[in-house]
């Protein structure tokens, strides 16, 4: 059966109804000058300040309430447990760029004006820069708690949490439609690994390890961002019109 044929098929078994008041609704379009209106072009600044007002305001307030329990526990448990605490930042996240998906409406704005995949990697960016700076803040004011260097802070703190983005990533690629268990879980089970590694594998927070910290980080990075190029590309992108 060729292609001609089928789409034939398709409409005399699917015969939509013809439209009513088709007339009167131009008519009131052309009385609210809303005919051949174009919409304004907005910045690329302006498309990701429009998207902080979509992300859930629960996101931002656990992002800010675990920072600072990052803090607390810092200065009153100053121990490697703390860098523990990193991979549930990105719970967050993972939980976010999902929701489409999650609530069935991945379709629907994939026919809006910005395609899906735009809006979903402005708030991965968008919640990726706010979360690291917050990070990179509190490694700063959590600095004098450790006798550790700022740059093995840094790493202690970014490899816990860049490890739990990566698998969570990876898992929400291939794991669309489900309740966001499967990310959140990644997450916790990181920390849970990462508070049992100074118990276990103490050696590994030797100043003679920081070169393999390094490049843990380095890696981790790379992939992270390899498994984002590929979400995006097997992401479809209508165009808007």
């Amino acid at each position: 059966m060729n292609e001609e044929r089928l789409i034939l098929q398709i409409r005399d078994l699917c015969d939509s109804p013809q439209p009513e008041n088709k007339s009167k609704f131009f008519q009131y379009l052309k009385e609210q000058e809303m005919m051949n209106r174009r919409h304004p072009v907005i910045s690329h600044g302006e498309f990701l300040a429009g998207q902080l007002f979509y992300i859930g305001k629960w996101i931002w307030m656990l992002a800010g309430c675990l920072l600072l329990f990052i803090v607390w526990i810092s200065y009153r448990h100053p121990g490697n447990y703390p860098f523990a605490l990193t991979p549930l930042l990105a719970a967050g996240i993972l939980l976010e760029t999902r929701r489409s998906f999650r609530w069935k409406m991945a379709e629907f704005e994939h026919a809006a004006r910005f395609s899906l995949r735009s809006v979903i990697l402005a708030r991965l960016f968008l919640l990726g820069t706010v979360n690291t700076t917050g990070l990179l803040i509190v490694i700063l004011i959590v600095r004098p708690c450790f006798s550790y260097s700022l740059l093995r802070v840094f790493l202690y703190m970014m490899v816990p949490y860049l490890t739990a983005s990566w698998l969570g990533s990876v898992y929400e690629r291939m794991h669309r439609a489900d309740q966001g268990l499967g990310s959140t879980m990644i997450c916790i089970l990181s920390s849970a690994f990462f508070a049992a590694v100074p118990a276990f594998f103490s050696w590994l927070f030797e100043e003679r390890l920081t070169v393999f910290w390094t490049a843990a980080l380095v890696l981790i990075t790379c992939s992270l961002a390899g498994n984002l190029r590929k979400w995006t590309r097997n992401m479809e992108e209508p165009v808007w019109n």
